[in-house]
């Protein structure tokens, strides 16, 4: 029961974020999503700007910044908080490129299956860094052995994202 809990919480958490980034895209200009869209994957505004590596920094940087947050007892409750704005970025991405017509089986084959993917491995590894209350064991040590294996995982997600992109949409 306790298993099912915390992926239907991720669950939630994922399409809360989605839906919240698809309501802020259109609530905000075109010009601040483009902003906050090219810090998370300049490929999504324009698909010539294939590069590789903004998009693998970008998840280098959550997965680090989650990582660090999680050493210190005080800023482990922020480490979801990081989860939930991955999912907001993924939704305000896709939001933005439907809207500016890509083609629906671009976004279905490359897009958003690789996307979520990836946002829920992150937030697999936000829960495995710091649990929730209703997983939390009463010892004090911390259980790391999933977080090598799931960063691993999103490390092949995001080569074959980027395979497909290359001879797929660009």
């Amino acid at each position: 029961m306790v298993r099912s809990l915390s992926f239907i919480h991720l669950f939630i958490v994922l399409a809360v974020g989605y839906i919240g980034g698809a309501l802020l895209f259109r609530e905000i200009p075109i010009e601040a999503s483009e902003r906050c869209i090219g810090f998370f994957d300049p490929r999504v505004i324009s698909t010539s700007d294939g590069s590789a590596w903004r998009p693998f920094i970008t998840l280098l940087l959550f997965f680090l910044v989650t990582f660090l947050l999680s050493v210190n007892s005080k800023t482990r409750h922020v480490i979801l908080f990081f989860g939930a704005i991955k999912c907001v970025l993924f939704g305000l991405s896709s939001s933005f490129l439907l809207y500016s017509g890509m083609k629906i089986w671009q976004y279905a084959i490359w897009w958003f299956p690789f996307q979520f993917i990836s946002c829920l491995l992150f937030l697999i590894y936000c829960v495995v860094l710091s649990p929730p209350f209703f997983n939390r064991v009463s010892r004090k040590a911390r259980n790391l052995q999933g977080v090598p294996v799931l960063a691993g995982m999103a490390f092949f997600i995001f080569l074959v994202e980027i395979t497909i992109f290359h001879f797929l949409v660009r």
